[in-house]
């Protein structure tokens, strides 16, 4: 069955938000994060943490350990979400990869608030679409489908819980109390983008 036009713009506007959400959080990941010491959100921040002991590229590692993730989110979502989602983790993948050479300034108190900002906005945008950046951020989505009292930035805010447990263990005192924070602030980031999703479905359009 063919997409009517309406359909096609409706659907490139969205790919086209994915895009522009995932370029986001890279270039937060490697301006604000990295230099400063603060792990990622989500299966961002699991693969930060490998990647000291896997020879792997990030981006490439980060795209593996998302097709589980992927196929849980097909199943139980559906096709457009699968295909938004699909983008999203290709994306970011890419984007990662592109920026892998990106300096940062190493300012961690600034780089913890501006990442928290910056990279809920940005996961929140890909959401706000119909997708997700992949990762940790399909079974929020999943979860929030399934039981709306949780908010998605709640539900990431919880699973980000096991990153700051491994942040502990591998980063030190310092590092996981900035992460924490900019955990903190990105949940709220991403509640506060999605709380715009009323503007998108004036005029019969939803995203």
């Amino acid at each position: 069955m063919q997409l009517g036009k309406a359909n096609k713009k409706l659907y490139f506007k969205k790919s086209f938000l994915v895009i522009v959400g995932t370029i986001l959080v890279a270039l937060t990941y490697y301006f604000f994060q990295v230099p400063n010491g603060i792990v990622a959100p989500g299966l961002g921040g699991i693969c930060m943490l490998l990647v000291k002991f896997i020879p792997i590229p990030l981006g490439i590692l980060y795209f593996l350990l998302n097709i589980p993730l992927f196929l849980i989110g097909y199943r139980a979502v559906g096709v457009p979400f699968a295909l938004l989602s699909l983008l999203g983790m290709c994306s970011l993948s890419f984007f990662l990869t592109l920026f892998s050479s990106l300096p940062g300034p190493y300012l961690p108190l600034i780089g913890c608030i501006l990442s928290g900002i910056l990279s809920g906005i940005g996961i929140g945008i890909v959401i706000l679409a119909g997708g997700t950046t992949g990762g940790l951020d399909i079974a929020s989505v999943v979860i929030n489908r399934k039981f709306p009292n949780f908010s998605i930035g709640k539900t990431m805010m919880v699973i980000n819980g096991i990153v700051l447990l491994c942040s502990l263990i591998g980063e030190g005192l310092q590092r996981t109390f900035l992460t924490f924070f900019s955990m903190l602030i990105a949940g709220k980031s991403v509640d506060w983008t999605l709380s715009y999703k009323k503007q998108f479905k004036k005029g019969g359009e939803t995203i």
